[in-house]
């Protein structure tokens, strides 16, 4: 599953991948800025940039827009299940913040 960002797009935001329940990042275009990608994430989550360079940075995503966004792009049926053993091994790495409702992203930029 991947988060699309594109600051410059008429919806900045997409999720796309929905099916991919074995990989997740949030992928922006080369040259977008810290501060750009922070102005549009919005209620998605919040940027946990490394400087004002985006590579290596992460996005800590919220499970709940992840959840609402996927069923209205049209999640089938076993979504949630795969899912939630997604979040499940993502829990086990460290990448879960369960208080906040979050879980870590990479950015991959290009």
């Amino acid at each position: 599953m991947r988060i699309v960002l594109d600051p410059a797009a008429p919806q900045p935001v997409g999720l796309v991948d929905l099916d991919v329940l074995t990989a997740f990042d949030v992928a922006v275009p080369a040259g977008t800025t810290a501060a750009e990608a922070a102005a549009v994430l919005g209620g998605v989550g919040e940027l946990d940039p490394r400087g004002e360079d985006l590579a290596g940075a992460h996005v800590r995503v919220r499970l709940d827009w992840l959840r609402g966004t996927a069923h209205a792009g049209g999640a089938g049926p076993g979504w949630d299940e795969r899912f939630d053993a997604m979040i499940d091994y993502a829990r086990s790495k460290g990448w879960v913040d369960d208080a906040a409702g979050t879980v870590r992203a990479h950015v991959a930029v290009g």
